[in-house]
């Protein structure tokens, strides 16, 4: 017979505590590591001549021109899911005429920067671990050390870099996808002509909802390009350390994401409420 008692108060709690030191130890562990990169970067800052271009738009086309089309059909798609259920919604009380400004400002400001830096977590940060970690794994990293060749202007600059100038950009397209997935529904199903719903989204987004929108993303791909990174550096030195390492980066890439986004969007609320 199995015992079906629970398990004791005391291996509960020894479980928790554990959780929330690994948590902890996550946590300070990318602040040192985003505080590393932040020197590096002033350090090449001085000299820029230093910065490995080539590398810079290498990682540009990995991670932008590859992703462009899973982004547009995502932010299409989030277009006409939105469209379809506020027309559902404010049909009941009868305030259609209010679709347009919902799907507009909603996507701009809100779901066009967070689902494609989640694209983008679990499409490049994955890719960033795993490089590094096998990398490290065949001692790759070590012999950069030993030439003299710092890993942090080598590796990660050109993938930060990469990832604040991609992420932003992919954003703009998928608010262009989003603002037409909703045109779709809207003109096929309500009586508004292209050209009302193309004159009502320019009246309701304003700059302040693009810089919003463009802001989220520039954090959130710095966010992408470190604990992709992180995770990679600090990797075990064996096989399996790099599929943990690569899931490890695409969970935490994830969460911080949507923490970051509850932060700015409670931040942006505030600063324009006043």
């Amino acid at each position: 017979m199995k015992n079906k008692k629970g398990r004791p108060l005391k291996e509960l709690c020894i479980q928790v505590f554990d959780a929330s030191e690994n948590v902890l130890n996550n946590i300070c562990q990318y602040c040192g590591f985003v505080r590393m990169s932040f020197f590096t970067f002033l350090r090449v800052l001085r000299h820029p001549s230093r910065i490995r271009w080539n590398l810079v738009s290498y990682y540009m086309d990995c991670c932008g021109s590859d992703a462009t089309p899973i982004t547009a059909l995502l932010g299409f798609l989030i277009g006409v899911i939105l469209a379809f259920q506020a027309i559902i919604q404010l049909g009941r009380f009868g305030v259609q005429s209010y679709v347009v400004n919902l799907v507009g400002t909603v996507i701009v400001t809100e779901l066009a920067p967070l689902v494609t830096a989640v694209v983008l977590a679990g499409r490049t940060g994955s890719s960033f671990a795993a490089e590094l970690s096998s990398m490290k794994n065949d001692e790759e990293l070590d012999a950069l050390v030993t030439l003299g060749i710092d890993p942090g202007e080598y590796l990660l600059l050109p993938k930060f870099m990469a990832m604040v100038f991609v992420l932003p950009c992919l954003t703009i397209i998928s608010d262009i996808c989003g603002i037409a997935g909703g045109m779709a529904i809207v003109c096929s199903m309500l009586d508004v002509s292209l050209s009302e719903y193309i004159n009502k989204c320019i009246e309701v987004i304003h700059v302040v909802d693009l810089t919003q929108g463009l802001t989220k993303s520039c954090f959130f791909g710095f966010i992408v390009a470190t604990i992709g990174c992180m995770k990679g550096m600090y990797s075990e030195r064996n096989a399996r350390g790099v599929g943990s390492s690569t899931t490890s980066a695409v969970v935490s890439a994830i969460f911080l994401i949507v923490v970051t986004d509850a932060a700015l969007t409670a931040f942006f609320g505030l600063a324009f409420s006043s």
